[in-house]
């Protein structure tokens, strides 16, 4: 049962604008001016209104699926778009990771360094350990450098493709939604809404 109300109610809410002007209408064409008998007045006014009846009916029939699976193929492909987006960030944070997992095995590197040094005897084994201090000071900066470098550089080339993408699906929308027949028909919708 509801779901043959569900059916019908959009036909009815649809029909009511039609009835309310069609008694305008009515009401109108027979105000009496004219002191003239207009013949088959109100049998053209029925006519009228049955043909855009027929119109409407016609359209409905025609167009509907088309606009259904236009709206169904669009969703699709907008989910598609955000899949690639999430992959694409998924990517990053797997770049991300192993770029900290090499820091972590820079800061094994320089405790071997260390571990060898303090091998050594004597003045030598100073000057050594100082060395190899410096030396793991700068491979930690360094290192700590690149990996900062490659996470800023990851995040900028995420971004940008984020706003290719974004302008990509921009412009290929206004592309293939956007035709002179669409804009007619557009037009032709909304004077259509504005004249109810």
């Amino acid at each position: 049962m509801k779901s043959r109300i569900r059916k019908i109610l959009p036909l009815a809410v649809s029909l009511v604008p039609v009835v309310l002007m069609i008694c305008a209408a009515l009401v109108f064409g027979s105000g009496g001016e004219g002191g003239g008998k207009e013949e088959g007045g109100t049998m053209t006014m029925v006519w009228r209104v049955v043909n855009f009846i027929i119109l409407m009916a016609l359209l409905w029939k025609l167009l509907a699926d088309k606009i259904k699976t236009y709206f169904v193929d669009r969703r699709d492909e907008i989910a598609q778009m955000i899949d690639e987006a999430d992959k694409a960030k998924a990517d990053a944070e797997a770049q991300y990771a192993d770029i900290q997992l090499k820091l972590k095995n820079v800061e094994k590197d320089i405790q071997e360094i260390k571990t060898a040094i303090m091998g050594e005897l004597g003045s030598e084994k100073a000057r050594i350990i100082e060395e190899g201090k410096a030396a793991a000071e700068r491979i930690i900066q360094q290192a700590r450098w690149t990996a900062d470098q490659e996470v800023v550089k990851a995040k900028n080339e995420l971004k940008e493709h984020v706003v290719e993408m974004a302008g990509d699906m921009a412009s290929s929308m206004i592309t293939k939604s956007m035709t002179p027949e669409d804009q007619k028909r557009i037009l032709e919708d909304y004077l259509n809404k504005v004249v109810r």
